[in-house]
């Protein structure tokens, strides 16, 4: 599958993200993005560096799609942000990055385990 299938298929197919890209692990080149998700250079750069020193998310916000979210879990592996009730997952593979946004009417555990499962799927093929 190409990535923009992943995209497509295994984030927006689901129904649980509306929104969502696909960007090298060193976040400095885009794979894949879903119509409305226009992410900027710096906001993808501070969730990059987010993984090593979440600090800065915590503190100023997790910035994505140009819109402020609340940082509300920040690990080795996986940034999550919150908007009202909408919301963010950002993780990490060995070699990309999974950006998705989630509506309201979608459960945040909901959308984590669909994006957290592409991510297992990549890790485990060696991406």
């Amino acid at each position: 599958m190409s990535w923009q299938g992943y995209v497509d298929t295994s984030l927006i197919g689901t129904g649980k993200i509306d929104k969502a890209a696909i960007f090298s692990a060193a976040g400095d080149s885009v794979w894949a993005v879903s119509t409305g998700f226009a992410a900027k250079p710096e906001e993808i750069k501070n969730i990059v560096n987010g993984w090593t020193n979440p600090g800065p998310l915590y503190a100023n916000g997790l910035h994505v799609n140009g819109e402020k979210y609340l940082c509300i879990k920040a690990d080795e592996r996986s940034i999550y942000g919150r908007l009202g009730k909408q919301g963010i997952c950002c993780v990490k593979t060995k070699q990309a990055i999974l950006v998705a946004h989630y509506p309201e009417n979608v459960q945040s555990g909901e959308a984590a385990k669909v994006v957290e499962a592409l991510a297992d799927y990549l890790i485990s093929v060696g991406y």
